[in-house]
């Protein structure tokens, strides 16, 4: 485990994240003999989790481990339920009370270029919520939780804005919840696919605000997202946002996303 690794799950979680780091050679060596497992090499990760890239048999695989089973759980139920959507990474083994699971890996893997099929992962991702999911209200509060923590700021008033766009009475689907280039993966001649959701359920143009801030401009990417999703309240998502877009991405995550 590399130093920066240590330093951004420090910065995520806390001290109190360090013995759970002690302790995470033994629970890789575990994981690697009960999945059978060769660990390759360390992934750049999120901010909450630590990534290997290893191999089982022939295949490639990520092995992908965050101290808040949580988030482990979280992610999981959200894969399962994408599991028919080839957009979406595969979920291939588990133990959420571990936090780890168990991914497919994609090759080559680099992130995506701004263009028209991003938007095809988007479309396909927008599928009825399974029960459980947690609110995109909720998904917003913690954005702005931890922004004002790692990032001291006012952010009260475009967190109010972003509180009432998510309770707006809309259909309500499940949200990648952080959409950004870094998390869009090329896999070859299967296209682009979707990884590291942060899942919630709420109103689809949230998910597109993304796409937008990657554009040569705002107008530009409001105007590719017409039959999309709602362009107006993509706008709309993108105002409440954009107070992220300064300072983000110092410690590994893509600048101008709130990730976490």
């Amino acid at each position: 485990m590399t130093s920066t690794v240590e330093t951004r799950l420090v910065k995520r979680f806390g001290p109190g994240v360090r013995p759970w780091l002690a302790d995470l050679p033994d629970l890789v060596a575990a994981l690697c003999a009960r999945w059978g497992l060769e660990p390759e090499r360390e992934l750049s990760g999120g901010r909450s989790s630590h990534t290997l890239l290893c191999r089982r048999g022939s295949a490639a695989v990520v092995l992908k481990l965050t101290p808040d089973p949580e988030i482990a759980a979280e992610e999981a139920a959200a894969l399962h339920a994408w599991e028919a959507v080839p957009r979406v990474v595969a979920l291939l083994a588990q133990d959420v009370a571990a936090g780890a699971l168990l991914l497919e890996g994609l090759e080559p893997g680099t992130p995506a270029a701004y263009g028209p099929e991003y938007l095809e992962v988007l479309t396909a991702l927008h599928i009825p919520a399974p029960g459980g999911i947690l609110p995109l209200a909720g998904r917003v509060d913690y954005m702005y939780a931890l922004a004002a923590r790692t990032k001291p700021g006012d952010y009260s008033a475009a967190h109010a804005a972003a509180t009432e766009l998510a309770r707006d009475p809309v259909p309500a689907v499940l949200l990648h919840g952080d959409l950004h280039f870094g998390n869009v993966l090329d896999a070859g001649e299967r296209g682009l696919v979707a990884i590291d959701p942060r899942p919630c359920a709420g109103d689809a143009a949230f998910d597109a605000a993304d796409f937008v801030f990657a554009a040569p401009d705002w107008d530009t990417g409001l105007a590719a997202l017409e039959g999309v999703v709602d362009v107006a309240r993509a706008a709309a998502w993108c105002e409440v946002l954009k107070v992220f877009l300064p300072g983000f991405g110092a410690d590994g995550a893509p600048a101008g996303h709130p990730t976490g």
